[in-house]
């Protein structure tokens, strides 16, 4: 049975304030159950509605989100970058040959696991088909993010991306309908950390040259460069 949480526990969960959560629910943006006057969430749905949520998120919203995030993060570990513990040369692969959007998550999968990084490869693949059933990790300008419905820390050895550049790009359901040819896997093991790196990783999207540098790269070891060039400037921008 998946755990269940109440109100605050849920904010908690994500770390949002109470009014953000409390108006998703009265326009039902998020899945619940009540009993008598509360409310309670079911966690794996939630995780995923928390991530659908900083994936949709305007610029003008992320910007706080993640400047929240980023400050309880430094309260915990005074270097709050994030990319270098999660991506290395061997994460990256310039020539993914995927044509599909489950040949995506199956070749994701099998990389994964060929890095040995994975306990259970079949059960990641199920979670992402979930997470991507849900809603589309793709996001505008040709960069999915696709990661598992629920954060579970027995499910990998290590926290990790990996990033994979596709040969010809994939329809893999955006929003405005674009193809796809940038694909980075997040698996972080827990929920609050992910969701830090998903509006990290969004702010380097909308607010640095990060996709056009991915595209133009030719080594793992530029692809290194382009993540922590563009992480550096996000936090440069917060100072």
């Amino acid at each position: 049975m998946h755990q269940q949480l109440t109100f605050r526990q849920a904010c908690a969960h994500l770390r949002i304030p109470e009014q953000v959560l409390r108006d998703a629910v009265k326009y039902r943006e998020v899945p619940f159950r009540k009993q008598g006057n509360e409310v309670f969430f079911d966690a794996t749905e939630l995780d995923a509605w928390g991530s659908r949520r900083i994936l949709a998120l305007r610029e003008k919203e992320l910007s706080p989100e993640h400047t929240a995030s980023t400050r309880l993060e430094a309260q915990a570990c005074a270097d709050d970058v994030l990319f270098p513990q999660l991506l290395k040369p061997a994460y990256v692969d310039l020539d993914f040959r995927a044509k599909t959007r489950t040949s995506v998550l199956h070749d994701l999968v099998d990389f994964a696991e060929r890095l040995e990084l994975l306990y259970d490869p079949a059960d990641l693949f199920t979670q992402l088909e979930a997470r991507e059933s849900f809603s589309s990790t793709a996001l505008p300008g040709g960069i999915a993010l696709p990661h598992p419905h629920h954060q579970d820390p027995y499910l990998i050895a290590e926290p990790f991306m990996l990033l994979a550049r596709a040969q010809r790009p994939v329809w893999f359901g955006a929003e405005d309908d674009s193809a796809t040819d940038l694909f980075c896997l997040i698996c972080c093991g827990e929920n609050m950390r992910h969701l830090h790196v998903l509006a990290r990783l969004c702010m380097m999207i909308r607010d640095t040259q990060l996709l056009e540098t991915l595209r133009a790269i030719k080594t793992p070891e530029d692809a290194m460069k382009a993540f922590f060039s563009s992480e550096r400037e996000v936090l440069a921008e917060m100072h």
